[in-house]
């Protein structure tokens, strides 16, 4: 009875310890692409099971889930693991909740050949399915919708909508409900609620201070790992319209091949006062090259930093896209791309394009027509640099 007792013990030991809560890296993880059609870079994988959670492998039917079935976003993890805390928290005597597919490692197709009904999402590490939790508290999936606890799975459902999720699928037949345009009804889902959290926010990089001291940003979008594209909205104070084309930017889907750098002005000064020039009375785009002047300094830096292939600056109001030199086969492309007029023009001097060009880089100018910019218009000038980022 003793060597029993002592056995018992030491597997009661063990289950606690394989059950302590999961300690999340504080790693930069990447969801690029869109949920369908995506990859996931330097992500994260959920323990096995913990505290709160359990996992199950859907296709074969039992626990724990395979790790190569456990990857997500830091984000995705943390979130997943946060909702699951207060929900044992307010409800201490109900089961663990059990946990499906994330993505796999890298990201990437995760369909049939992957074992079962496969996924048509799943591919970028913001996707996670969660079981809804039994009625006979088993730690196991719900093969019925009869043996679902409704009032605990409604519950879960809640908590993920305040905790911010995007999308929210639930079985048609389980009468789960939500906010419209957040939870959807959807076959293949009287088992598991699939959360999908929105894209990561932009990475803002604080670059200096313009001469009467205004923060001057840049946002990273996409893959950090690939080549760059940068994009700058503003270079003249009184030409605005190109921050419409930056703002949209900033909301697309990473790229899966390219890291966007946006740079909404590089004249924060300019643009509070409606004039061209900076505080100083200067004019940055004839003052490359000098460089006598903090922004056009903090260009140069970033210009350095960064290498890009490509490099996009907006003004106005000619409506034309303009290059010259080495940079006139990607101008006439981008022109095409966006339905734009385009011309081959010499640069003036002290232009951040002609001293790129100079350099070696690729660079070119987009002149928006005046007054504000039509969101069809700007719209096509999202398209074509999409198009350049691949």
């Amino acid at each position: 009875m003793l060597r029993l007792a002592a056995v018992a013990a030491l597997v009661a030991v063990g289950a606690c310890a394989a059950a302590t809560a999961q300690v999340v890296p504080d790693r930069d993880s990447y969801a690029l692409g869109e949920p369908w059609a995506g990859r996931l870079a330097n992500g994260v994988q959920l323990t096995q099971e913990g505290p709160d959670h359990f996992t199950w492998d859907p296709v074969l039917k039992r626990s724990p889930n395979r790790p190569w079935r456990r990857w997500g976003t830091t984000r995705l993890v943390r979130t997943l693991l946060a909702v699951l805390a207060e929900y044992h928290a307010a409800h201490p005597d109900a089961p663990r909740v059990g946990i499906g597919d994330l993505s796999r490692p890298q990201g990437g197709p995760f369909g049939r050949r992957f074992g079962g009904l496969g996924h048509a999402s799943h591919q970028n590490g913001l996707d996670v399915d969660v079981y809804y939790p039994r009625s006979d508290h088993e730690e196991k999936q719900a093969f019925r919708v009869a043996q679902i606890d409704h009032a605990l799975a409604q519950d879960l459902v809640d908590r993920f909508v305040r905790a911010g999720a995007r999308k929210l699928f639930v079985g048609p037949h389980t009468g789960l409900r939500g906010p419209r345009r957040i939870v959807r009804p959807l076959v293949h889902h009287d088992d598991h609620v699939h959360v999908r959290l929105g894209s990561d926010p932009p990475r803002r990089v604080l670059l200096g201070d313009s001469t009467a001291g205004r923060p001057i940003y840049a946002y990273r979008v996409g893959n950090p790992a690939a080549r760059k594209l940068l994009v700058v909205g503003s270079v003249h104070g009184n030409e605005p319209a190109g921050l419409e084309v930056t703002r949209r930017l900033l909301r697309v889907a990473p790229p899966l091949h390219t890291e966007l750098w946006i740079v909404p002005t590089l004249n924060p000064d300019g643009l509070a006062l409606r004039t061209r020039a900076n505080a100083a009375g200067v004019d940055l785009n004839r003052d490359f090259g000098a460089f006598s002047q903090p922004e056009t300094r903090i260009a140069r830096a970033l210009i350095r930093r960064v290498r890009p292939f490509l490099s996009v600056w907006f003004h106005q109001p000619q409506g034309l896209v303009r290059a010259f030199g080495p940079s006139v086969a990607v101008g006439r492309l981008y022109a095409r791309l966006a339905h734009a007029r385009y011309r081959t023009l010499v640069w003036p001097p002290g232009t951040a394009s002609r001293w790129q060009n100079r350099i070696g880089e690729r660079s070119f100018v987009v002149e928006l027509a005046p007054g504000r910019l039509r969101p069809r218009i700007a719209a096509r000038h999202v398209h074509a640099l999409l198009a350049f980022a691949g």
